[in-house]
């Protein structure tokens, strides 16, 4: 898969099928969007192209500041349509003056000049450009003008649900991971280097890593205690996760704290990456070190039992 953020990069030599978004968290509608691009590209000999942005259009417009918290960095999103099959990516640069671009000429200069689409493909209702005035209807008309073909992928749902990155966020932050990870269709995650904790974990005979996330924006799950895999050195553990303020200890700031599950390495200053399959309990507070010992065993003993079957 190549990738391009500059119009002077990309090779003339090719025709294209184009879908264009933020494409957060690359979810089951996402998928669909995706695999119809590579249905027409597979199809008519076509190079299959997403376009994307960096920073998030409403980050980068200031709409929401640091509330808006997403669920795949650029680099997530890469991997994933790297996986996926895309060919091209284009990734731009979303500033205040790209928004303002007038929604012809970025059909006109961008889509048909340089990316040169034989087809453009949408999900249903996705609005684009300045106002929001690219629909399924204007590109049509566009496309009968600059001779490419529009094709809109309808509604995806999942028993009642039409995924959404905002249904998604919505999910984490109220502890419904499975929930969650059948709309994404993967298991959700953080990557995050292992930075030096408190060492209780270790005290009680429950070490942890303490995971500092690289992305500020990247959305956490709601605090309490998770079932996780844990890739370390591109090697796969399972463990438990809890997120929180560990209630039972005064003024803890919010942490990420990891128990791998017999594992005895010190890997401070790893990046790692964390997996996230379901949710076990809430955080809670304990009367001392004792009881949540006993109850860190509990916990560890559900997992493995699920694990087993």
């Amino acid at each position: 898969m190549n990738i391009f953020r500059n119009c002077n990069e990309i090779p003339t030599d090719f025709n294209s099928v184009v879908s264009t978004g933020t494409f957060d968290g690359v979810h089951k509608g996402h998928r669909a969007i995706i695999k119809r691009v590579n249905e027409i590209a597979e199809q008519h000999k076509l190079k299959s192209v997403i376009v994307t942005f960096e920073p998030h259009p409403r980050v980068a417009l200031g709409n929401e500041g640091t509330h808006l918290k997403l669920l795949t960095t650029l680099d997530e999103k890469l991997a994933i349509f790297e996986e996926l099959g895309i060919d091209i990516v284009f990734v731009i640069d979303f500033t205040s003056e790209f928004a303002a671009m007038p929604y012809e000429v970025y059909v006109k200069d961008f889509l048909v000049k340089e990316l040169k689409a034989k087809y453009v493909v949408l999900g249903f209702n996705h609005h684009f450009g300045n106002h929001r005035s690219g629909n399924h209807d204007t590109l049509f008309k566009s496309g009968e003008v600059y001779g490419f073909q529009v094709e809109e992928v309808s509604e995806q749902t999942e028993g009642n649900i039409v995924p959404s990155s905002t249904k998604i966020r919505l999910l984490l932050e109220h502890n419904h991971v499975e929930e969650a990870n059948i709309l994404l269709s993967y298991n959700y995650s953080l990557v995050g280097k292992v930075v030096e904790g408190n060492q209780i974990g270790k005290q009680i005979g429950f070490p942890t890593a303490n995971l500092k996330v690289a992305d500020v924006l990247k959305q956490i799950p709601a605090n309490g205690v998770y079932a996780v895999q844990i890739v370390v050195d591109n090697e796969l553990f399972e463990g438990m996760c809890n997120i929180g303020n560990n209630p039972t200890f005064v003024n803890r700031p919010r942490s990420i704290e990891v128990h791998i599950f017999g594992f005895d390495r010190t890997i401070y200053g790893k990046n790692i990456k964390l997996v996230f399959k379901y949710f076990v309990r809430n955080e809670k507070k304990f009367t001392g070190v004792k009881e949540l010992t006993k109850q860190l065993a509990r916990d560890k003993k559900i997992i493995l039992k699920k694990r087993n079957g």
